[in-house]
């Protein structure tokens, strides 16, 4: 038997309608592919065009309903790329950013780009709420995880963000100069690089005070930020500090580089996109649509329809909410 949720009649109504939308069950018994395919795309319409909050009470709807859980049931009647987003669907933002490190250091190896991705780019409030799922989902402290499978400057970058302080905007307009010129003379100004100065002024600094710094750098060296740390710092670490600095000058702009670069080539890197849409789609996917348009010709919905295929592809285009 699958199990799926079929909205009735009276659901219709805005996302933001204050009553919870009611659902009923309907149980198929497939005889054909075309059944499968009726049960994935009801899953996709009911799952991808509501909220996490929303989800949930689905899902807490379906357990007294059904007497089943409904993660198992989604288990059982969905496999592949779909069955990765909406599995991803079914967690909080945190939860699912959280899940997503643990699985770049699971096992044999470490998916830098993921942990990357992640830690550079989640605001000071954002990975605090990540450190304290992480706990709770796995027992263990995050920073400890990243400590053990991570090394050298990188490691300490990544810890040193991992570990930051309540969010801030404080511009501290007496240090701005100040820390334009210590980032130069760390780096572009000396024969190696002082790491251990940057790490420390881009850890600590509010990001309306590092955009304000990354200005007055200019006015020091004849390279910009990113330039800097292209000529003084290379491999993980140099991605980490573009990560971070490209998120302070405009991050939704880094995630539509980054769904660029997923797909530019024949078919995707799906796992980039499934992260990318599936953790942003109720932060900032919309200003990221928008940014994606403006630097790439193209819109996002677009791209994703002429990279993808299938329920894959529907669940995606689904939401990202539009086409710009």
């Amino acid at each position: 038997k699958w199990n799926i949720f079929r909205p009735t009649p009276d659901c219709s109504k805005q996302l933001s309608s204050p009553s919870m939308i009611r659902y009923s069950i309907l149980l198929y018994k497939p005889s054909a592919n075309i059944l499968i395919k009726t049960i994935n795309q009801t899953i996709i319409d009911v799952l991808t065009k509501r909220t996490y909050n929303q989800r949930r009470e689905i899902a807490f709807a379906y357990e007294r309903r059904a007497k089943k859980d409904m993660i198992s049931a989604l288990k059982g009647a969905l496999s592949g790329s779909l069955e990765t987003v909406i599995l991803g669907l079914m967690k909080s933002t945190a939860q699912y950013d959280a899940s997503e490190i643990k699985a770049s250091i699971k096992g044999l190896g470490t998916d830098e780009e993921s942990l990357i991705e992640i830690l550079c780019s989640r605001s000071n409030a954002e990975l605090k709420e990540i450190k304290k799922v992480y706990k709770e989902l796995f027992k263990k402290d995050l920073e400890k995880d990243v400590a053990g499978d991570t090394s050298g400057d990188f490691a300490k970058l990544l810890l040193a963000l991992a570990k930051r302080d309540e969010p801030s905007s404080i511009i501290d307009y007496q240090k701005i100069d100040e820390d334009a010129r210590a980032l130069y003379d760390a780096g572009v100004k000396r024969k190696g690089t002082d790491v251990k100065c940057w790490i420390s002024i881009m850890s600590e600094r509010s990001v309306p005070h590092l955009q304000k710094v990354f200005e007055r750098y200019k006015s020091y060296s004849p390279y910009d930020m990113q330039e800097s740390i292209r000529k003084e710092v290379k491999g993980d670490l140099e991605k980490s500090f573009l990560t971070l600095v490209q998120c302070f000058e405009n991050k939704q702009l880094y995630f539509a580089n980054r769904l660029q670069d997923a797909m530019k080539s024949k078919g995707a890197k799906e796992k980039v996109l499934t992260r990318i849409i599936v953790s942003r789609c109720e932060v900032d996917l919309k200003k990221i649509r928008q940014e994606f348009k403006a630097h790439h010709g193209k819109s996002l919905y677009q791209t994703i329809a002429e990279h993808t295929k299938g329920d894959y592809q529907r669940a995606l285009l689904s939401l990202c909410g539009g086409d710009d």
